[in-house]
C-alpha cells in the first residue's frame, strides 16, 4: 500500500493508488499561498512543486484574500507622465470684416482674447 502526502493510502477495487486529496493545515495553505504570490511566481509551478492542481490553488487564495487573513499582493503600477500637448497647428476664422488666423499653440483663453480683439 501506498502512502499520500500526510501518511494515508488508497485501496480502490483491490488496488492500491496514490491519493489524490491531502488534508493540508492553515500554515501549510498559507505557505502555499505565500509562495504564489511572490513577484514571478506561476500558480501552475507553485501547484504542480506541491502535488496539487491549479484549480485548488486559486480556490485558497480566494478564501485567504476574503478572509483578510491572506498574504497581500503588492500594488504595481506603471508610470504616468502627464503634459500637455505641443500639437501647433491654425485656426481661422472667416469674420464680416476679415479673416482671423491664429497660428501655433493655442488654448481657450487665448482664442478669447483674439476674438475679442477682433470686433
Amino acid at each position: 500500500m501506498m502512502e499520500d502526502r500526510n501518511g494515508g493510502s488508497v485501496s480502490v477495487n483491490g488496488a492500491t493508488k496514490k491519493s489524490t486529496r491531502g488534508s493540508w493545515t492553515k500554515d501549510q495553505k498559507r505557505q502555499i499561498v505565500a509562495e504564489s504570490q511572490e513577484a514571478g511566481a506561476s500558480m501552475a509551478e507553485v501547484a504542480q512543486r506541491h502535488g496539487l492542481r491549479v484549480a485548488l490553488l486559486s480556490s485558497w487564495r480566494r478564501q485567504w484574500a476574503r478572509s483578510g487573513k491572506g498574504v497581500p499582493k503588492a500594488a504595481k503600477f506603471a508610470a504616468v507622465h502627464v503634459g500637455m500637448p505641443s500639437v501647433e497647428g491654425v485656426i481661422e476664422i472667416d469674420l464680416a470684416g476679415g479673416c482671423v488666423r491664429v497660428r501655433g499653440i493655442v488654448d481657450a483663453q487665448m482664442l478669447r482674447e483674439v476674438l475679442a480683439a477682433a470686433r
